[in-house]
């Protein structure tokens, strides 16, 4: 038994040792988190805007599938750099990277990879089963297919580029066509079946092919050309002096004054000054690639040599550049990029909203004159129809009002109280030196100070005298209920409205409600509410009150000062009242003036 046990401890470590191990790690996917681990091998570094795009679409197809995918990324920079050194450093390199990974597939992507693996690839990754090539542009050397591979022929269709361009360009008496490339491995295969298509399809024209000239010596040409000629911009990437340019370098520079319009075979060319065209889409191609590798894993059978049947290809063209050159003829189902927005796509949504917004507002008004309509029948006197229908009005304010007249509709006797409070609160606020957008904030949220009304019973709401102690402490719950009504604090305005529905009854010196606040522990904007909301109820009318005069009024505000106010929004209202007095005076004008607008319309309706 001890013996036993002296062996346990010793091969308990080495399991754990073993399990936590690099290799072990290296080996398994990232401890279950993925099924699947495969590599894309790049010919092109990231800059490179064909390589971010082939990526893109292998990412969302793997993305949208039901395996777990890591994805590594390795570049070889072939754009840059094509020295047989350099591929045998990265090579030495990337054994040592790769010497204790084993991958689910590899996607290789273009002939300068595809190059790569087929003269290292077994040597660094001995043990992958599944590999896909994608863009590659000639499968002539790989007739017989390659052993453990699929390849996906990439093969712009330059004879439908040609036919859509002479189209487009059938007022002009063209007779040369001219092709710009470099002398990278993608051009020099694109060149060979380019020359070979022209003398068996187009024997009639012309045609020059420029591949070994400067950015300088292609903009002189371009510029120099005349009406006869027809350009087609290939591939481009580096000169002769072997110096190399970011994918829309080359075009944007040597096409900013052609005379000509130039056609494009490669999707990412657009927006750089070209057409566009029947073009080949990279994002297509990754979509290819990574679709084909989950057949492989899925055991589908899966054609070594997938030659090109158009469907990465598609007609897209620059609206801009269409209209530079008069183009028309575009063909049908074409894509069209730069193309201004109508008026309505691009105030699509607002449109929707109003349009439902006047739908409602109609069916309101269509129900309201129903309505009127049938209490006539009931009654022929304008005066007791206008008053039958009054409330019906008053729910139409209530709409259009929104939020601040849900007070108006349960306390008929402060009609346009919130009003009022909102002008007075924005008067003071400015007076008190805060600023343009804390004016504008408290004059939206102050109308709902009392919005907790809504929860006490309409028996305390409008008792014409004076609330029981037990009423009273009832109605000091309105308080808390508009705070929880409006409480959100992810909405600015919100937060603001249910602080001061909370806020309003607390005093600056203590003893307040409902929390016993006192000083600046209240909000500022519940001080400046308090304090008009106070005065404008004693100056008006309530069902267990006369108006207060000005003078009484103020004198409350004096005597309070430094209790329920606090002092400096006293000193301000005192210095003020005339203006104060005006703000309110308006408030019940608007008021009367939306009355007297109101019953006279109805009033029309009746006599007709």
């Amino acid at each position: 038994m001890k013996k036993l046990r002296i062996i346990l401890l010793f091969l308990v470590p080495c399991f754990f040792c073993y399990q936590f191990s690099p290799v072990v790690f290296s080996q398994s996917n990232d401890l279950g988190i993925y099924s699947k681990e495969i590599l894309i091998l790049q010919s092109y570094q990231r800059d490179y805007n064909h390589t971010r795009v082939l990526e893109e679409g292998i990412e969302a197809v793997f993305a949208d599938s039901e395996e777990k995918v890591r994805i590594r990324y390795e570049f070889l920079d072939a754009k840059n750099n094509l020295d047989a050194d350099a591929f045998q450093t990265l090579a030495t390199s990337m054994t040592q990277k790769y010497q204790d990974v084993s991958l689910d597939g590899i996607i290789i992507c273009d002939d300068d990879a595809l190059q790569f693996y087929n003269r290292f690839g077994q040597t660094i990754w001995p043990n992958t089963i599944h590999v896909v090539s994608t863009g590659i542009n000639s499968l002539r050397p790989y007739s017989e297919g390659i052993p453990g591979m699929v390849i996906i022929e990439e093969r712009p269709d330059v004879e439908k580029n040609i036919a859509l361009a002479l189209q487009q360009n059938q007022n002009k008496d063209i007779s040369t066509l001219h092709f710009i490339y470099d002398q990278t491995t993608t051009s020099n295969e694109i060149r060979s079946d380019i020359i070979a298509m022209l003398a068996d399809k187009y024997p009639r024209f012309e045609s020059q092919h420029y591949y070994d000239k400067t950015p300088d010596e292609l903009k002189a040409i371009i510029d120099s050309s005349g009406a006869d000629d027809l350009f087609f911009y290939v591939l481009y990437s580096r000169d002769r002096n072997n110096i190399t340019y970011h994918y829309d370098e080359v075009p944007r520079y040597i096409l900013s004054n052609a005379k000509n319009p130039v056609y494009a075979l490669w999707d990412f060319y657009l927006g750089t000054g070209v057409v566009g065209g029947y073009v080949a889409s990279s994002y297509k191609y990754g979509e290819s690639a990574a679709n084909t590798l989950l057949d492989l894993w899925a055991g589908k059978p899966v054609s070594p040599l997938t030659y090109e049947d158009g469907s990465h290809y598609q007609y897209i063209f620059d609206y801009d550049v269409l209209t530079a050159y008069q183009l028309s003829d575009v063909p049908e189902g074409s894509t069209i990029i730069n193309q201004p927005i109508s008026y309505f796509e691009k105030n699509k949504d607002l449109i929707i909203l109003f349009a439902m917004i006047t739908a409602v507002l109609m069916l309101i008004i269509g129900l309201l004159l129903y309505a009127i309509r049938k209490k006539n029948t009931l009654n022929q006197k304008t005066i007791e129809i206008a008053e039958l229908n009054q409330e019906i009005v008053d729910t139409q304010k209530a709409l259009i009002s929104k939020l601040g007249a849900v007070i108006e509709t349960r306390s008929f006797e402060t009609a346009n109280h919130v009003k009022r409070v909102a002008r007075v609160s924005s008067f003071l606020a400015k007076e008190y030196g805060l600023s343009d957008r804390e004016v504008a904030i408290l004059a939206a949220v102050s109308p709902m100070h009392d919005v907790g009304k809504i929860g006490i019973g309409e028996n305390i709401l409008h008792k014409p005298g004076r609330l029981s102690e037990q009423e009273f402490e009832i109605m000091k719950y309105h308080t808390s209920i508009g705070y929880e009504i409006l409480k959100n604090p992810e909405r600015e305005m919100l937060r603001y409205a249910s602080l001061i529905a909370l806020e309003h009854h607390e005093k600056w010196g203590g003893g307040g409600y409902p929390h016993g606040k006192s000083g600046k522990d209240i909000h500022i904007f519940s001080r400046i509410t308090a304090i008009a909301d106070v005065y404008d109820a004693l100056r008006s009318i309530r069902v267990y009150k006369d108006a207060w005069t000005q003078k009484d009024a103020l004198a409350y505000l004096v005597e309070e000062k430094g209790m329920f106010f606090e002092p400096k929004l006293v000193d301000i209202f005192v210095a003020n009242i005339n203006q104060i007095e005006t703000i309110r005076n308006a408030a019940y004008q608007d008021e009367l003036n939306d009355f007297s607008q109101i019953y006279q319309y109805l009033k029309e309706q009746m006599e007709e």
